[in-house]
């Protein structure tokens, strides 16, 4: 599953349709407080997050999941690139960060990859 969080309705609708397009199910938050409260972690989850919302910001969510020992691939999609951004992606070792207009095509090779490597066998 795909999840999304922006406050931005129109972004929302936006990254629907380009996730359907590409026949990727998912499911968007207005928030993240939202998304912390409906959100059951599953192997195959990947989360594209937004860094500036109203409440709890991605960085809180971030925190949120370190604080939590919860783990899932993120990507930051953002039309702030500030030094607090940066360091909490950092710390919690986001796959990407990106900035707002995004390349539709590159996050859609990001997402893939990022499902492809939750789907690889470990091997030892």
């Amino acid at each position: 599953m795909i999840y999304f969080i922006d406050d931005d309705k129109y972004v929302l609708r936006g990254f629907q349709i380009l996730l359907r397009s590409a026949s990727l199910e998912s499911r968007s938050f207005e928030d993240a407080g939202s998304f912390v409260k409906k959100w059951q972690p599953e192997a195959s989850d990947v989360l594209i997050l937004d860094m500036h919302m109203p409440g709890m910001s991605g960085s809180d969510l971030l925190n949120w999941l370190i604080e939590s020992d919860l783990y899932l691939p993120v990507i930051i999609v953002t039309a702030f690139d500030e030094a607090e951004s940066r360091e909490a992606a950092e710390k919690y070792g986001v796959l990407a960060y990106l900035t707002k207009p995004v390349d539709p095509e590159k996050l859609l090779n990001l997402i893939q990859n990022a499902l492809f490597k939750h789907c690889e066998p470990e091997v030892e």
